[in-house]
């Protein structure tokens, strides 16, 4: 038998970063370290902010806010007990206390301390869940043997709320989730496992990227797996990348015409 791969996970904070790391503890993935970023001030991300407004003007910010608000009145009650579903606390972290491994908190993973870290634990490889960037002094340290993953369909659908702009572009057959090789680009890697996620009843954009997320660490799981046995994935080139693809967060405007054209999706 192969010797076993040793992973360092690039996490952000919370219960939906600790399922993955459980899914990959439970698939006996050796994790070795774990870095989880976080850039939050009393909740919020002041610093997406800013760089949003500079980019798409923060009257569409605005708009997309409102467009946040208005869904969370609507779907916040529905939302919250799917999540729970999915995201079982208890469950998750009983999983997780069962295994040791180095842990690492940061706001940024190309900071020195934080290079330092994920170096002295010599990883073969890093696995990557997160909302921030992760640059090419990070991806360098494994030679970019970087596993990441996007609940989208890409190249097709990627950023922000993947499902929602399938729905919103009357392609629900694109809805589902995506493992690939981290690269340069937003969601743009050699593709290794695509798969679509079925629309159940009372699901929304939002339930819809959970479980692509929990598709994507079991398929990330099992291909470092296949690895260990001397299986190389097999990777899809993607090619050119239109930047149309790379999405954002709908303002309120379009989700209401969003509620307008179908109701399967909420």
């Amino acid at each position: 038998m192969n010797k076993p791969i040793r992973v360092v996970c690039l996490f952000g904070t919370g219960i939906i970063f600790d399922k993955t790391l459980s899914v990959l503890l439970e698939k006996d993935v050796n994790v070795v370290g774990v870095v989880n970023a976080n850039k939050h001030q009393k909740g919020i991300d002041f610093s997406y902010l800013k760089i949003a407004g500079k980019k798409y003007g923060y009257w569409k910010v605005f708009l997309q806010i409102l467009g946040r608000i208005y869904y969370k009145i609507l779907n916040g009650k529905k939302d919250r007990e799917i999540f729970h579903q999915i995201y079982n606390s208890e469950e998750i972290h009983s999983i997780i206390e069962n295994y040791s491994f180095e842990t690492h908190q940061t706001d940024d993973y190309g900071k020195p301390e934080t290079l330092e870290f994920i170096k002295s634990l010599e990883p073969d490889l890093l696995l990557v869940h997160t909302g921030y960037w992760v640059g090419k002094k990070v991806r360098d340290l494994v030679n970019g043997k970087v596993i990441g993953g996007h609940p989208g369909i890409t190249p097709d659908y990627r950023g922000v709320h993947s499902p929602f702009w399938a729905v919103f572009n009357e392609e629900p057959e694109k809805i589902g989730y995506t493992v690939f090789w981290l690269d340069s680009g937003v969601d743009t890697g050699d593709i290794l496992h695509q798969e679509r996620v079925s629309v159940e009843r009372g699901d929304s954009y939002f339930t819809l990227s959970w479980k692509g997320m929990v598709g994507i660490a079991e398929n990330q799981a099992r291909i470092i797996k296949e690895m260990e046995k001397g299986l190389e994935p097999k990777a899809r080139k993607v090619g050119e990348v239109d930047e149309k693809t790379n999405y954002n967060h709908p303002t309120i405007f379009q989700y209401l015409k969003y509620r307008r054209m179908q109701k399967e999706v909420r």
